[in-house]
């Protein structure tokens, strides 16, 4: 395998070879006589419409030629060969990744007379074996969006549905292990691993919709020059400008009054949520230099206002005590909680800008350069939700600069050598509105207010990324071969101060009075966390750099006319920083531990095979499949852990009720640093030398190694007509070694528990965990393991029609299925991400079930209906009628699972957030289906013959279909009351099954429907 390898990167960088490009298109075929003959040596050329920039190839000898590099446009074909009279094929779409497949057939030159053709371009990709889809531009620029954020419009798309985490799209059922592509270079957020404008990131999105031409969503087993991700490539090619002068100016606006009222304010019989929205922006576009340089520049700007209901979650049997004392005690934190329980508003304020210039420098050299800059600015944005105070949020900035630079060089008519250079820097602080310790207040195990500071708050992550890549195309015989290489460096400044300000958590409003009052005496449960440095700062600030690498061989070989073979092989390493420090514990020694250890996995070979058959003389009817390994990388957000949850950088310590270290507990709101720093820098001071209250670890496993998927597919389609095709496929995905963190620090569980059910004769019984821990001197030690694993089934159907005689749509239907047994790479902080974790981490296998993703039918149908009937009415019918447009997204889909939670720690492993129902597996609930329809209606005015004024009407979710997105998954508490508890001994668990507290009640919906009114000027 060395050798191989080593082969690998020696010709690639001799060839100067690239590893991702495929942001272009390619026009390929064959060119044969009258009687079927092939014709070498004959001359073609591809010149794009719009900017005159002209391409060659020549037929080789076996009749084959190729254009494999050719920018996104409309082309012309022009083929000459002596004693033939020249072809002409007009009206050839190349899409971003497509890769036309042409038979040109010339006729003996018994006139000089041209031969034209207007055929346009095939629907069907006779040589792809991969299951990918292209959203074109007048998708992008004609459907209803809410957002108008690009990346929704994958959903659009077979087997992609919403990953329930992190908002962004999951393939096949997998966690978001996505790469998006930006010109061909590399647009992702590495420190959380997820593409750039994500969900996570709280910033609405990256890109103006305005500047996005067009993306292709490539889903399963595709080409080896496409890499770092386990699960789907979304490739986007943005606008250039041409040989005539466009541009656009919008905006866009929504209101509260326009918008119907959520179900769950209704639910809870609060008023209408304040709402307001602006977008507005500009684009323009055309020639420095006719035929030469061109330029693009953009600007779009959001100003939005949305509200954060807030209200006490006080369970309905509450009553004050009969004992005056312990009513004051409750009264005096209800009072305090009262206060701070007022609804607040979070904003969403954005300028992005771009910039773009082509330079056709020769006819051999195209320098293209992009430029997009991304300021947002959120207050309220750190933490949301009903139950959290405004003072548990915290604003949060995005401060984003990408450039990307290529250059694509004609070496020969058979050779295309395309260089390009990436930069991302991206910064991400986020800052706190409360010096007080955060405090989780449960009443009857339901949590009826978190207040204080965020406790990820004040952070910081800056990313510094330079990326280099190459590629060389060339025809060699039957062979249409790619040779590539690709290196990323990540430089990455992150601070955080988790934990630093302190942690509570009260379970009742008894105790969390007592804490007010400068008495407190922890229940059982109660505990309070805080982190303290071993440096002598306000947090901890580290830099997990690391440095990709990939090379890649793509070889597409027509065995025969019908029949073409997609081979490759592509190798990735990701080399990362490790930690200076270890922790010299002889009991993590004797584990087999280091909290120094980052791995470095040197085996990721990927190879990538497919095949496309046309079994009948015409192309209309394609067999394809596909199989290929897909390596992901590890984000950041893990890596940077060694470098301070190690027990000496950071010491993060817990102390818990029933146990000596309970009697340091401070009286809530000090810290054991003493009272909050009023300026709001976390407090610093020495971790208390008690032997309770051990330090918190994360780091690797010895075993950790790079996840990665196996993906295939199998399928048909078929051109029903010419601007028609239908699809029907099978998408198979196995995930290997996938993350998740494990507590390691737990003795084997004891035999079986019983508890009983109140009201019921059922006695369920549970594991339960003893102390102390194995490995003495510490607490919860968190490793980051490999050994999660998925799998998905799917069907699906799709049927595509272009854009003739004013209509066009794209529809799709997926039946599909994972299991998995709950990877997730975001589990880091303990405490804060405490129900991300397996619950039973002596048994990892008791978390197989259904995946997070889950989501058995999907169905999605998108069209555009250009109302053009108009013409041949008198003028003044003609002006009223005329210039109408029609479009809509409806999408309908099963519900995500969801599993039944205990809210208290049930099993004793020092986390209360992932306790399921005794008896019950993961993820047995379902989340109810939803349905949406989305539609625009458009009116063209028509001020001259340049200038186009077009309104809008769109309305999202126009059903007003109430769709659940989130309930209380809260199942039953645990109660210690004797009473309550009669039929098996204290404690026992009561159902939550009365008013809005009830288990399965809705928290969220996707929304109401909301009304956008929205103007375009287009020139």
């Amino acid at each position: 395998m060395k050798v191989v390898v080593i082969a690998l990167l020696g010709l690639s960088f001799v060839l100067s070879a690239r590893a991702q490009s495929g942001v272009e298109g390619a026009i390929e075929g064959t060119v044969i006589d009258p009687s079927g003959a092939v014709v070498a040596e004959a001359l073609l050329k591809a010149r794009n419409i719009h900017t005159s920039a002209t391409f060659s190839a020549d037929s080789n000898e076996s009749g084959l030629f190729e254009f494999p590099v050719l920018p996104v446009g409309t082309y012309e074909l022009t083929v000459n060969r002596t004693g033939f009279a020249p072809l002409i094929q007009k009206d050839l779409f190349v899409t971003v990744g497509a890769r036309i497949n042409l038979t040109l057939t010339l006729t003996l030159a018994a006139k000089a007379e041209s031969l034209v053709v207007n055929g346009g371009t095939p629907i069907v990709e006779t040589t792809r074996s991969q299951v990918s889809t292209t959203v074109d531009s007048r998708s992008i620029t004609e459907l209803p969006i809410n957002g108008r954020n690009f990346n929704d419009f994958v959903l659009l798309t077979p087997g992609v549905t919403r990953d329930a985490r992190t908002g962004m799209a999951s393939f096949a059922g997998q966690r978001s292990m996505n790469s998006l592509l930006v010109d061909g270079t590399d647009d992702n957020q590495t420190f959380f691993g997820l593409p750039m404008g994500s969900v996570g990131e709280n910033a609405p999105y990256q890109f103006s919709l305005g500047v996005v031409q067009e993306f292709q969503v490539n889903s399963n087993a595709y080409s080896a020059e496409l890499g770092r991700a386990g699960a789907g490539v979304i490739n986007v090619v943005t606008k250039s400008g041409t040989n005539e002068l466009h541009g656009t100016a919008f905006w866009y606006y929504r209101d509260k009054s326009l918008n119907a009222d959520d179900a769950v304010n209704k639910l809870n019989t609060r008023s209408k949520s304040p709402y307001h929205f602006n977008q507005f922006g500009a684009a323009l576009g055309g020639p420095l230099r006719k035929d030469k340089l061109f330029f693009l520049v953009g600007y779009d700007g959001q100003r939005s206002t949305i509200q954060n209901s807030v209200f006490l979650n006080l369970p309905g049997s509450f009553t004050f005590s009969s004992d005056p004392v312990v009513a004051g005690f409750q009264q005096n934190a209800l009072a305090y909680l009262t206060a701070r329980s007022a609804s607040w508003n979070r904003t969403f304020d954005q300028n992005v800008s771009f910039a773009r210039l082509d330079w056709q420098m020769r006819p051999s050299h195209l320098l293209t350069g992009r430029w997009n800059r991304q300021r947002f600015t959120g207050t309220g944005q750190e933490n949301s939700g009903p139950q959290n105070s405004f003072e548990h949020t915290g604003s949060s900035l995005v401060i984003r600069d990408s450039l990307s630079v290529s250059l694509t060089s004609a070496l020969s008519s058979s050779r295309i050598n395309v260089a390009r250079f990436g930069y991302v820097g991206s910064d991400q602080p986020g800052s706190a509105y409360s010096p007080n310790p955060e405090a989780n207040l449960f009443q009857d195990g339901e949590l009826v207010l978190t207040l204080g500071r965020n406790p990820i708050s004040p952070r910081e992550n800056t990313i510094h990324g330079l990326e280099w890549a190459d590629t060389l195309s060339f025809l060699r015989g039957r062979h249409s071969l790619k040779i590539g290489a690709n290196a990323l460096w990540d430089r990455i400044d992150f601070f955080t101060a988790v934990n630093f300000s302190g942690s509570y958590r009260f379970n009742s409003l008894e105790s969390f009075g007592r804490s007010l009052a400068g008495a407190p005496q922890p229940a059982p449960g109660e505990f309070y966390t805080q982190a303290f440095s071993g440096t002598n700062m306000p947090g901890a600030r580290v830099h997990p750099n690391f440095t990709e690498w990939a090379v890649f061989v793509q070889d597409e070989w027509r065995v025969a006319p019908r029949v073409t073979l997609n081979l490759g092989l592509r190798y990735d390493l990701q080399v990362m920083a490790r930690p200076t420090v270890k922790n010299p514990s002889s009991a993590l020694t004797a584990a087999g531990l280091d909290t120094s250890f980052v791995p470095t996995d040197k085996n990721n070979l990927a190879p990538r095979l497919g095949f496309a058959w046309t079994p009948l003389p015409t192309s209309r009817f394609l067999v394809r499949g596909g199989y290929g390994i897909f390596y992901a990388m590890t984000p950041s957000i893990m890596t940077a852990r060694p470098f301070f949850q190690n027990g000496l950088a950071v010491v993060t310590k817990t102390f818990r009720s029933g146990t000596p270290g309970a009697a340091i507990i401070p009286a809530y709101p000090n810290t054991l640093c003493g009272p909050p720093d009023p300026s709001g820098l976390p407090p610093s001071c020495a971790a208390p030398a008690i032997a309770e209250g051990n330090p918190t670890l994360v780091f690797f496993s010895p075993r950790y190694v790079q996840p990665y998927t196996q993906q295939g597919n199998f399928g048909i389609e078929v051109e029903t007509r010419r601007d028609t095709a239908v699809s029907v496929g099978y998408m198979w995905v196995k995930g290997s070694h996938l993350q998740r963190t494990r507590d390691v620090n737990l003795a084997a569980p004891t035999t079986p528990t019983n508890i009983g059910i109140a009201g019921t004769s059922t006695v369920p019984t549970y594991q339960k965990f003893t102390l102390p821990r194995p490995i003495t001197g510490f607490d919860r030690i968190w490793l980051f393991e490999s050994a999660a694993s998925s799998t998905y089934h799917g069907l699906f159907l799709q049927a595509n029609k272009r854009l003739v005689n004013n209509f066009q749509f794209l529809a799709s239907y997926t039946l599909g299925k994972v299991i998995d047994d709950a990877p997730d790479h975001f589990t880091v902080n303990p405490g804060f991400d405490d129900f991300g974790q397996i619950s039973d981490s002596s048994n990892p296998r008791a978390d197989r079930g259904p995946g997070a993703n889950d989501q058995r039918h999907r169905f999605v149908l998108s069209g555009i209906w250009i109302l053009d009937y108009a013409q041949s009415l008198p003028r003044a019918a003609k002006a009223i009628l005329g210039g109408w447009e029609m479009s809509g997204i409806f999408a309908a889909q099963s519900g995500h699972p969801y599993s039944g939670l205990v809210n208290s720690d049930l099993n004793n492993d020092g986390n209360s957030a992932n306790d399921r129902t005794p008896g019950l597996g993961r993820d047995t609930f379902y989340l109810p289906a939803t349905i949406s329809l989305d539609s625009r209606v458009t009116r063209n005015v028509s001020l001259n013959e340049r200038v186009k004024l077009q309104l809008f009407s769109e309305a999202f979710n126009v059903l007003n279909h109430t769709n659940v997105m989130g309930v209380r998954t809260t199942q039953f508490s645990l109660s210690r009351s004797p009473g309550v508890c009669s039929i098996a001994a204290v404690p026992c668990l009561v159902p939550q099954n009365a008013g809005l507290s009830a288990f399965g009640t809705p928290t969220a919906t996707s929304g109401p429907r909301i009304i956008q009114l929205s103007a375009k000027f287009v020139f």
